[in-house]
């Protein structure tokens, strides 16, 4: 698990104001206030859980609570939805659950005689002193009060319902700086990865990327576009591709976009024409046509063949126009950038490097940056990653260095396409892997051996979950 850092961005989504009195008539609104002061802090002195050695209560977690449920709510409102019961249920029970885990650790650093210096401990306090000033200035232009003292009391009411003090707040930033500092040193007690554990990995990937890549195109292809991913398995029919992007002017490349897709729907509907007279051509379609023309409440009577052939006709010369439409658009978009096609074939014609020509005509970030820069990008006749046209252009190279004579125009543009390399299906041998996979098996022990420790030293103090308690003031 990892700790949830102290979220302040957006902390004013959630403050639900409740200035309790603040424009009632007749009423002591300094004794209301301090009537409802009593009331909640009785709320929140709930007991939420316990552990050997001490409890923990609703007052302790309401700041983290309120922290995350404000970034929560952020992102369930970015896609138009409210957050649900469980949603909530499932906040309280992790802001409880690592308040214990805060003891645990503090136990922990206290055992090993670590703890922050006092220039961390300064720099904490004066960021919540800055955390809580921000929410005070946010809460202060809703208090209403007639004096400056019942203003003040109304603030303070409104940040304690969310359980903002500058105490709270430097306890969350301190939680977080303990979390910093015990996983940095637990974690450096993994140092190594012996040989035994490093072909464990390899091992184990080896069979996890075979029953990954081995029928998803799409995962294989942007693992090998990650800087991130070390691939140990290769799916068959893989080659490497490099190219030179050159993009045409908006407008251009969107007539050629535009025409296409007409193709495309044109295709579509001459297909399901021709599916539709197959159809009615089939014997047992003819009778269930007769059986639903005798139907009583049959309201249409059905198309006949010479209806439905009209219409491919008419499909099929659609289907010419928009093909040549798209010719003449593609043949545009050529024109469009000829000069510097030319250019840059005649470079290739003379022998010049084709990387270096990417890095001078190149429109492609993805060929400027690692690994693609390096590697170029993995296509097969299956690839559903790159636009069709581009696979096909870079499947149509016959041998590794040929280079497409004719350019592909793609969705992004137009490509001088280069076949980089064959890639070997299989298993990948494990020295050509050896440096990152150690490296990503080591951070992945360092990452298991201290979820393990937190686990161990948190059920060391048995903890007992009591989140029933746990209530809001709208529930």
């Amino acid at each position: 698990m990892r700790h949830a850092t102290l979220r302040l961005t957006g902390l004013m989504i959630v403050l639900m104001l409740v200035l309790t009195g603040c424009n009632l008539i007749g009423v002591d609104q300094m004794k209301q206030l301090d009537q409802d002061f009593a009331a909640l802090k009785k709320q929140y002195s709930s007991v939420v859980a316990t552990y050997d050695g001490g409890e923990i209560t609703q007052e302790d977690v309401m700041g983290s609570f309120n922290s995350q449920y404000s970034y929560m709510s952020q992102m369930y409102s970015m896609y138009g939805l409210n957050m649900s019961a469980d949603a909530v249920t499932d906040i309280k029970k992790s802001v409880v659950e690592n308040a214990v885990q805060n003891i645990a650790i503090a136990k922990q650093l206290d055992s090993r005689g670590l703890k922050l210096d006092a220039d961390k401990v300064a720099e904490l306090e004066a960021e919540a002193e800055e955390h809580y000033q921000e929410a005070y200035e946010a809460v202060a232009s809703s208090a209403t009060g007639k004096t400056e003292e019942l203003k003040a009391k109304q603030i303070e009411y409104s940040l304690y319902t969310l359980g903002y003090t500058k105490e709270s707040l430097k306890e969350m930033e301190t939680a977080t700086a303990n979390y910093e500092l015990i996983e940095q040193t637990v974690r450096d007690e993994v140092a190594e990865v012996t040989d035994d554990e490093l072909q464990a990995a390899y091992d184990e990937q080896v069979s996890s990327d075979e029953e990954t890549y081995a029928n998803s195109p799409s995962s294989f292809e942007s693992a090998m576009s990650s800087d991130s991913s070390v691939v140990c398995w290769m799916p068959e029919g893989y080659r490497t591709v490099k190219h030179i992007l050159v993009k045409p002017e908006d407008e251009v490349l969107t007539a050629v976009n535009t025409a296409r897709s007409a193709v495309t729907s044109a295709e579509s509907t001459l297909e399901d024409l021709r599916s539709e007279l197959d159809a009615l051509n089939d014997e047992d379609a003819e009778d269930a046509a007769e059986e639903a023309a005798e139907d009583a409440e049959a309201t249409e009577a059905p198309r006949t063949a010479e209806d439905i052939q009209a219409e491919i006709e008419t499909a099929e010369k659609d289907l010419e126009t928009a093909k040549a439409d798209a010719q003449k658009a593609e043949a545009d978009c050529l024109a469009s950038v000829q000069d510097k096609l030319d250019e840059i074939y005649e470079k290739i014609n003379d022998g010049e490097d084709f990387n270096a020509l990417i890095e001078e005509y190149g429109e492609d970030p993805g060929m400027q940056n690692e690994p693609t820069k390096t590697r170029g990008y993995y296509v097969s006749s299956a690839s559903t990653t790159w636009d069709k046209h581009f696979t096909e252009g870079a499947m149509a190279l016959e041998k590794v260095g040929d280079v497409s004579q004719t350019p592909v125009i793609s969705s992004s543009g137009v490509h001088i396409i280069r076949y980089e390399s064959d890639v070997t299906p299989g298993a990948v041998a494990l020295a050509d892997v050896h440096d990152a996979l150690y490296d990503k098996t080591l951070e992945s022990m360092k990452d298991e051996h201290f979820d393990s420790e937190l686990k161990a030293w948190t059920e060391a103090l048995k903890p007992v979950y009591t989140i029933e308690n746990f209530k809001l003031t709208n529930e």
